[in-house]
């Protein structure tokens, strides 16, 4: 049964045309399988649910390929691409997570998880991640989970992996790597070092930015593996990474962040989910307190500047999403923003991690002057913990696209 989304204000007539794909389901996302419904969902401006896909899997991202078809990446460990009509044209899975196989590619690399794109060149881009034993065990904590970059064709070839723990300070934890994120999931006594949420491709020279999550900060790697920036909060970082800080011009650093994209003025912008609201060894901030937002930057690369052009959110504004979520520009300059990772116990109340709360969810659509032109609430008052709504980011699908569905 489809949602049923709860209008709060609708202007059709100040949104765009067109579509915004979400993924949604029942669940915490990321760390199950599976769910009672699952599905990429299409809203039109008026709040309406047109399209829809169903799965028997649990859904993290969807984006669109430079085919109009839809790249989707599972929970599992499993990535496919299919056309609007729901016809499956790839299905890439990993070996060591479908022992018995799947139907479709294998993928030589430990887990594809969170991003699937497209890149400029054809090939497809995706995170995957790497078991490390600790050299020295912090009590149950035995080993660490590090993520990397993995470049592959359609066929299934690998062109490249870039692991972030050959060139990034794996000494350095933030809030919530000692989360049961990766004993939930089957990697007993694993620390969350990196996890990392997005991927995407630098327009002007092909290199990667990537999001991480649990050290709070945006990186940008070059084709060739090298780390070129770090965007984020400076705290911590020690030589010789305080030479790839870039020089923070704005208000407070964003924490736990997701969904990273350019926008038409070349900006990047990303989810603030705000997250702890601090890196150690600062304490985190307290949980009444905390606040989200999405921010725009304007990056220097010779000056090594990125100085802090747009803000939206917080108190009153928007309502804190401690973890998915994310935000995309539409054609008309307005955008739109899925607070997709609300969490509360069943008082009403904020929880500290995702498992143990009830999800819901709240849209908008913004003007380019801040003036909210849409807002919708999705929530289930009936779902006990690890329940209720949860979805991802949201994709802009075009009118001529949007009619042929």
């Amino acid at each position: 049964m489809l949602p049923q989304f709860d209008i709060k204000l609708c202007k059709p007539e100040w949104r765009n045309d067109g579509l915004i794909l979400l993924t949604i389901g029942r669940n915490t996302r990321s760390i199950r399988k599976t769910s009672p419904f699952e599905a990429v969902i299409g809203i039109d401006r008026n709040g309406r649910i047109p399209y829809h896909r169903q799965f028997e899997f649990g859904l993290m991202d969807s984006r669109q390929s430079r085919a109009n078809t839809l790249l989707i990446m599972g929970t599992d460990g499993r990535a496919l691409e299919m056309d609007y009509e729901g016809t499956v044209l790839h299905q890439w899975y990993c070996p060591d997570r479908f022992p018995n196989g799947l139907d479709g590619t294998p993928i030589h690399t430990a887990k594809l998880h969170h991003t699937i794109v497209e890149l400029s060149n054809g090939f497809l881009a995706s995170l995957s991640i790497q078991h490390h034993e600790l050299d020295k065990p912090d009590g149950e904590w035995t080993h660490v989970m590090g993520d990397s970059v993995v470049i592959f064709d359609r066929s299934g070839k690998i062109e490249n992996e870039i692991f972030l723990t050959d060139m990034l300070d794996t000494t350095r934890y933030g809030h919530d790597s000692k989360i049961p994120y990766w004993p939930n999931q089957g990697f007993p006594g694993t620390i969350d070092w990196s996890h990392c949420n997005c991927l995407i491709e630098d327009p002007n020279d092909g290199g990667y930015l990537i999001s991480s999550r649990h050290l709070d900060a945006v990186f940008k790697i070059s084709p060739q593996g090298e780390l070129v920036w770090i965007l984020g909060d400076a705290t911590g970082w020690q030589k010789p990474w305080q030479d790839k800080l870039l020089h923070w011009e704005g208000k407070r650093p964003f924490y736990h962040q997701h969904d990273l994209s350019f926008t038409s003025n070349g900006n990047l912008m990303l989810f603030d989910n705000g997250t702890a609201g601090s890196f150690p060894p600062n304490p985190r901030q307290p949980l009444a307190e905390r606040e989200s937002f999405v921010l725009q930057f304007d990056i220097n690369e010779q000056k090594m500047t990125a100085i802090e052009r747009y803000r939206f959110g917080g108190k009153g504004v928007l309502p804190y999403s401690h973890y998915v979520s994310g935000v995309c520009e539409l054609p008309n300059g307005n955008l739109f923003i899925a607070c997709s990772g609300k969490k509360h116990d069943q008082d009403g109340h904020r929880v500290e991690i995702p498992m143990f709360g009830v999800g819901s969810m709240e849209l908008f659509e913004v003007t380019p002057n801040q003036e909210i032109v849409f807002h919708a609430g999705l929530e289930d008052d009936t779902a006990v913990p690890d329940e209720g709504w949860n979805g991802f980011r949201p994709e802009y699908v075009t009118p001529q696209v949007a009619k042929k569905l």
